[in-house]
């Protein structure tokens, strides 16, 4: 067997907006190439402002497989409260399973995307890991939710937007972000996010436990997130699956914050 680990031709700046940006230019397969393996999300502010999150999107696609829909989260970075707050602490790479057929030569595009805007720009870059080997699972797809507010009440669920997933048979893995905005002493924050559909077989409504968010003295604050949330399952589901989200957190947050969610699927 042969493993590698590919990487896009560049580091590339997504901007300060929240539309999708190349990362370099398309990934060219080498020719001993049969399957693509996983990818490994990069992103990294390198001048950040208080009270904003960093919460990266990768998004792969291609005119020569059928690797799309496939959208997945990098590490997040959570806000500071101020200059006084210190710098961010950047969360762990996730690494996410594909297993897509190809052929060498055959190219990728790779795709950034800040799902919350940042005032200075995000800088994202990802690893591709192709084989010549079966990875000894079925191909899996990935789908995002859209960015949406917290708010700021306890014990309530706050809807996301409902998105739908289509050509799939099972859900295998929940996974999502909750970042913070502005932070004071006092502020933690956990819960879960919900997943409701009348099309899971035999299941009722999804939790996907998130990493909390510890509190610290209001002058020194930084809501440090360790990786995306993610946590794996085995729903079978119906074809199209139309997937409403909802976030609950035990504790009011002092400011809203913002949540993703999204499922990977085969």
């Amino acid at each position: 067997m042969t493993r590698g680990i590919e990487f896009t031709s560049a580091w590339t700046s997504i901007g300060t907006a929240t539309t999708k940006t190349q990362l370099g230019n398309d990934v060219v397969f080498p020719a001993w190439a049969t399957y693509l393996d996983a990818v490994m999300p990069q992103a990294i502010l390198n001048t950040i402002t208080a009270a904003e999150s960093l919460i990266p999107a990768c998004i792969l696609e291609s005119n020569d497989f059928r690797v799309a829909p496939f959208e997945v989260l990098g590490a997040p970075e959570g806000s500071t409260l101020g200059a006084s707050g210190g710098g961010h602490f950047q969360g762990r790479q996730e690494k996410y399973a594909i297993g897509c057929p190809i052929k060498g030569g055959s190219r990728l595009s790779v795709y950034g995307q800040a799902l919350v805007a940042n005032t200075a720009a995000p800088v994202m870059g990802a690893g591709i890991v192709v084989s010549n080997e079966h990875p000894g699972h079925v191909q899996k797809h990935a789908k995002l939710g859209t960015a949406t507010t917290t708010g700021t009440a306890a014990t309530s669920d706050v809807a996301g937007t409902p998105y739908t997933i289509v050509d799939a048979s099972r859900i295998t893995e929940l996974f999502g972000v909750v970042a913070m905005t502005t932070v004071a002493g006092g502020d933690a924050l956990g819960g879960y996010i919900k997943y409701s559909s009348s099309e899971f077989v035999d299941s009722p409504p999804l939790k996907l436990p998130l990493n909390p968010i510890g509190t610290g003295l209001a002058t020194l604050q930084i809501s440090y997130i360790d990786g995306v949330s993610r946590a794996p399952v085995n729903v079978e589901c119906k074809s199209p699956t139309r997937i409403a989200d909802y976030l609950y957190m035990p504790l009011a947050p002092g400011a809203a914050g913002n949540f993703v969610s999204g499922v990977i699927y085969e």
